[in-house]
């Protein structure tokens, strides 16, 4: 089984953080950003739970 990149842990969480927003069009750089800062967080230190929604604006 191949294990999962980093790039696709991270386009995943960005479709999730997405869609939770309400797949606000525009955006995708927020979510990127957002998204990568979660997964290197929770790679830094394994186990670590996420807290609190994700902090994008209404509109982008």
């Amino acid at each position: 089984m191949s294990e999962i990149t980093l790039e696709e842990k991270i386009r995943v969480r960005a479709f999730e953080l997405w869609q939770q927003d309400g797949s606000l069009e525009g955006c995708a750089d927020e979510y990127w950003h957002m998204a990568r800062a979660q997964v290197e967080k929770e790679m830094a230190v394994p186990g670590a739970a996420q807290t609190g929604d994700p902090e994008v604006p209404a509109t982008c």
